[in-house]
């Protein structure tokens, strides 16, 4: 879903003019779906931390990989490709907000434990004010008068949905019954219809073009209340799902540690508009197959991505077996759970 919706905006799919209405509405129903991926993470997140002790280890994991790739790429592109590099982020990836959901995602998780320490004192009643508050706030206020001041930035949406999975683990029981995902299908359909029919008024009435885009510019952001609804629908349809085989546990176990550097790898500041051309996210885009087209481009770049960073994850076993750098990794490790202690020992 998230290469998914950065192929449909770094390739400017929406801006050709050519763009066909039947692949207009296939398209933009395309990225409805995928509107809930920002927002998924930060419910799981709030779903499995709410009740958990901050794992710094992780963070500096995170940043390893980030800064990992963006040097790599930098170096590969100033090499080899005739593409136009950016020092600066690709050096300080983290800071530079190079990757504004990782930059968010970082600050998040330092704060979780004073998150945590809230959300674990509100009774049922008092969290679901504040997430109804939230909401109201969030995605309804924020996504009408779409304006700067206190409810802009993005910290506060990425706080909205971490509590609404710490929400969902401490009081909801999914139930099977429920048609989830029916749900979720047809809020993207209704989603998809009202932002087609606004886009249509808006080139109809040119004196009123400004303000429905600016109103449509927010409206499908993954803080706005529908896409939020979708999101938990979603989330909640795959708690109800189990999984048995052993086949599928190996596959997705082996795929997981590498999702986010999926993210990291083909949203690189160098390469994330140049990849979608060089493999021609433009062709064919009036044709009936289109969209098949680019799905099928979308999961070229997840597969080719995650065969990178398999390949990364394997030299980094490697390089584990080598003495000095086993004991360099030992020593790193010592500090960081040393610092993790530190951190933890305030909120206890």
């Amino acid at each position: 879903m998230v290469i998914s919706l950065h192929a449909i905006n770094n390739a400017l799919l929406f801006r050709d003019a050519n763009l066909s209405m039947y692949n207009t509405i296939l398209l933009r129903f395309v990225d409805t779906l995928s509107q809930v991926a920002n927002g998924t993470f930060l419910i799981i997140s709030g779903y499995y931390m709410i009740e958990k002790r901050m794992n710094i280890k992780k963070i500096f994991c995170l940043w390893g990989k980030v800064l990992f790739y963006s040097i790599s790429i930098y170096a590969i592109c100033s090499l080899f490709l005739k593409i136009k590099t950016f020092t600066y982020e690709s050096f300080l990836p983290i800071l530079s907000g190079q990757y504004w959901f990782i930059s968010a995602y970082i600050v998040l998780y330092f704060l979780s434990p004073i998150l945590n320490m809230l959300g674990n004192k509100l009774n049922q009643k008092q969290y679901k004010y504040f997430m109804v508050t939230m909401l109201i706030l969030l995605g309804i206020i924020e996504v009408i008068f779409n304006k700067s001041g206190t409810l802009s930035g993005t910290m506060l949406p990425v706080t909205m949905l971490y509590f609404i999975g710490g929400y969902i683990k401490k009081f909801v029981k999914p139930k099977n019954k429920q048609y989830y995902f029916i749900k979720y299908v047809l809020l993207a359909s209704i989603f998809t219809l009202i932002f087609i029919t606004l886009s249509i008024i808006a080139n109809i009435i040119p004196t009123a073009y400004k303000n429905i885009i600016y109103f449509l510019s927010a409206f499908r952001e993954y803080n706005c209340l529908i896409i939020v609804v979708m999101t938990i629908f979603i989330f909640l349809k795959f708690l109800t799902i189990k999984i048995n085989s052993k086949t599928l546990n190996k596959i997705i176990t082996l795929i997981g540690p590498s999702i986010f550097s999926i993210y990291i790898i083909h949203y690189n500041i160098n390469i994330r508009d140049y990849i979608w051309v060089a493999l021609g996210a433009q062709n064919h885009i009036n044709a009936w197959y289109f969209v098949p087209y680019l799905l099928c481009l979308i999961v070229l770049v997840f597969l080719i991505c995650l065969v990178i960073d398999l390949l990364r994850r394997g030299i980094y076993f490697l390089l584990k077996k080598i003495p000095f750098v086993e004991r360099l990794i030992s020593k790193l490790n010592e500090n960081i759970c040393k610092l993790d202690l530190k951190i933890n020992y305030i909120f206890e």
